[in-house]
């Protein structure tokens, strides 16, 4: 599909296929440190890529967009079916239980140099769209939102997700986050 961004660049989003390992694996290589390790769900690494094109999970959706004009990828979605034992046991303690059934988990990265674009809003807004006539009716976030990664935080945000409750982590303070449908 294609998605036009803000300044009125088009863009094309879809979702993940065999053929992408190498671009997906290029698209891994090219983040930044500090890209990487807000990025939770995964390893970046070869074998890690040709298990996600050549073994697909039917319970994660995975989406990317394509900069036609190079033919890279230059963001990268997961949702999950339901939610991560990590987070079902955090919401719990909260006595905050959602119906996975209903639930999806949502794990987003955009390259370095397309961060800002206006990529993640509009690849989010079209699977939302597609997540809600499949009945989902709430949206978490896999691992969580580091506190202290404002741009991220205020993305969540802007996209009317909500605070549920904070966790330390790897050293860091973090903030599960919930979007009602």
């Amino acid at each position: 599909m294609n998605v036009s961004l803000p300044n009125g660049y088009n863009i094309v989003m879809r979702r993940l296929e065999p053929g992408d390992a190498i671009n997906l694996l290029s698209y891994f290589n090219g983040l930044s440190a500090g890209t990487r390790q807000r990025f939770g769900p995964h390893p970046f690494d070869e074998p890690t890529v040709n298990h996600i094109c050549h073994h697909p999970d039917d319970t994660i959706y995975r989406y990317i967009a394509i900069d036609p004009a190079e033919g890279n990828i230059i963001a990268y979605m997961l949702f999950k079916k339901g939610m991560t034992e990590g987070d079902q046991y955090r919401y719990a303690q909260r006595n905050q239980f959602l119906d996975p059934a209903m639930t999806v988990t949502f794990a987003p990265s955009v390259a370095d140099n397309w961060q800002s674009s206006g990529v993640g809003s509009a690849m989010y807004g079209c699977i939302e769209n597609e997540l809600r006539s499949k009945g989902t009716r709430q949206i978490v976030l896999w691992g969580g939102v580091q506190a202290t990664n404002e741009k991220a935080v205020n993305y969540y945000k802007k996209h009317h997700y909500q605070y549920a409750g904070s966790f330390w982590h790897d050293e860091k303070d973090n903030h599960d986050m919930v979007k009602w449908l």
